[in-house]
């Protein structure tokens, strides 16, 4: 992204989120533990700030790969398009859970992001809040950015 780039998020919904993750730990089976949703963000000059979220799944399988690629594209971009007119939002974010408490990308999502060629991935986990940008557009290496979310009281 932009150097200079910052992404702020209020404790409470950073709090929400990695609780969210700790009790789907306690709770699930080892086969039904991520979570996935949307973050939805206002981008104020340099900063994006997350303003809320919403969950669409609590107990999906862990990084199952996608049965059609061009399908998971087209619900990804008509999903967020809606999401951001809906929600009157800047930015948005898929996010997913590691219950593992790994912050690095998984096989599964670095496959998901090249066939996207750009796109900014968002893992949680019991702990922290990381995103992942995403860029192959214009090089053979993808360019791979950490987003570091930086907790602000509201």
């Amino acid at each position: 992204m932009s150097a200079g780039f910052r992404y702020l998020i209020p404790e409470q919904i950073f709090d929400e989120l990695t609780e969210m993750v700790k009790k789907s730990e306690e709770t699930k089976s080892e086969e039904d533990k991520h979570l996935y949703g949307w973050i939805f963000a206002d981008r104020k000059e340099n900063f994006g700030i997350v303003t809320g979220y919403t969950v669409t799944n609590e107990e999906a399988q862990s990084h199952v790969r996608p049965k059609s690629w061009m399908r998971m594209k087209k619900n990804k971009i008509y999903t967020m398009r809606k999401l951001k007119a809906d929600k009157n939002a800047d930015i948005v974010w898929q996010f997913h859970s590691h219950n593992d408490g790994i912050e690095e990308l998984h096989d599964t999502d670095l496959k998901i992001l090249n066939y996207l060629s750009t796109g900014v991935m968002i893992i949680i986990t019991n702990s922290n809040i990381l995103g992942w940008f995403f860029d192959k557009r214009e090089t053979k290496k993808p360019l791979i950015d950490k987003m570091i979310f930086e907790i602000i009281s509201e």
